[in-house]
């Protein structure tokens, strides 16, 4: 039986309507859903003035296809306490958290491994805003996430730019709140963003949060591509309402979207100063954590890496005796991906041979 998120009614009616669900969920949308509705909007009646008065400049947005390294990247940046950063308490209870999060928290503080990668995370760890997105009815390709055979249709919905006006509008409004009731929460300070799918609309973001940076993680093609799958088997078997796809069909769609995401990441970046963005490779990053962080601090000029050197020498050595699974594709698959990635290779200084090794 999967498990459910915690959407509201408008977005549970959403998905129902678009096709995305395979059957009705009443319980769910009618109840459930209805007594999140209410509470975003008790939330947004008590804190809606302070909100509206954050400012929501300063951000950093981590950005990189799916299992390139973002939570890693993420987490590492997050040690820094003069940024906030979304919970995942926050993420994934959007609707309330400004009212409940610091309570929940003093009281709950364990933590679980991700079904995708076994990494631990708690209530109070970095997380990706985009569950807090698709909770309050935003577009989100993570639909597909619930709908496992509309997998390769979701991802046409991260762009706000490819939505319908009123839908594009709405992904805007739910993001400045959610952004700003983080920010009030963690007592005003620039947030440190992350989400594979922000890579897709860094037009928007750049347009929604003034001079913010963007920091881009990149790792082996080969590893990605097959940790992805691994990914999707994972998320859509604890969250999906319906069939999964063959892993094939998985792969082939995933072979095919990298070369959209490419374009999309690249195209909102372009004409950004070069104090805005900076790439990283995951390889460079698990190597040295704390040279490869106080570089990024340099690369966009980020506050003096000192005062946060402490704080994140700590983290990477809390994660000592993490090690990050190396999966790769069988000789048909390489052989494809060599092929149809042998621009991304190039542009991110991978060997691109079938054989090669990194």
């Amino acid at each position: 039986m999967a498990n459910y998120l915690n959407l509201t009614a408008k977005a549970w009616r959403q998905l129902r309507h678009s096709g995305q669900l395979p059957g009705p969920h009443p319980w769910q949308q009618y109840v459930y859903g209805t007594l999140y509705s209410g509470a975003n909007c008790a939330q947004t009646l008590l804190y809606g003035a302070q909100r509206k008065k954050i400012s929501t400049t300063g951000a950093v947005v981590v950005l990189g296809f799916w299992r390139s390294g973002t939570t890693l990247l993420h987490e590492l940046l997050c040690a820094d306490n003069r940024f906030g950063y979304p919970t995942t308490y926050a993420c994934l209870n959007p609707h309330h958290f400004i009212l409940t999060q610091a309570g929940v928290l003093k009281r709950i503080t364990g933590q679980i491994r991700r079904v995708q990668d076994r990494m631990l995370i708690g209530l109070g760890s970095p997380q990706e805003d985009e569950f807090a997105l698709l909770c309050l009815g935003a577009r989100s390709p993570y639909e597909g996430m619930l709908a496992p055979q509309k997998f390769g249709e979701a991802f046409s919905l991260a762009d706000p730019n490819d939505l319908s006006p009123g839908e594009a509008r709405y992904w805007r409004l739910r993001f400045h709140q959610f952004y700003r009731g983080v920010s009030l929460v963690s007592g005003g300070k620039p947030l440190i963003l992350k989400s594979p799918a922000h890579s897709y609309r860094v037009a928007s973001l750049r347009g929604l949060l003034p001079d913010a940076r963007f920091i881009v993680i990149v790792r082996n093609p080969y590893e990605v591509f097959e940790s992805m799958l691994r990914t999707y088997r994972a998320l859509t078997g604890r969250y999906g309402l319906g069939p999964t796809l063959p892993d094939d069909e998985v792969r082939s769609i995933i072979l095919t979207e990298r070369k959209r995401f490419e374009a999309k990441l690249h195209a909102g970046l372009r004409g950004l100063p070069a104090k805005r963005v900076v790439f990283i490779q995951f390889e460079a990053l698990v190597r040295n954590p704390v040279a490869a962080i106080e570089s990024l601090y340099r690369a966009v000029e980020l506050p003096p890496f000192g005062q946060a050197r402490q704080n994140v020498v700590a983290e990477v050595t809390k994660r000592s005796g993490y090690r990050p699974d190396g999966i790769r594709p069988d000789s048909f698959w390489r052989q494809r991906i060599a092929t149809e990635w042998s621009d991304i290779f190039a542009r991110y200084g991978y060997s691109h041979s079938p054989r090669a090794g990194g």
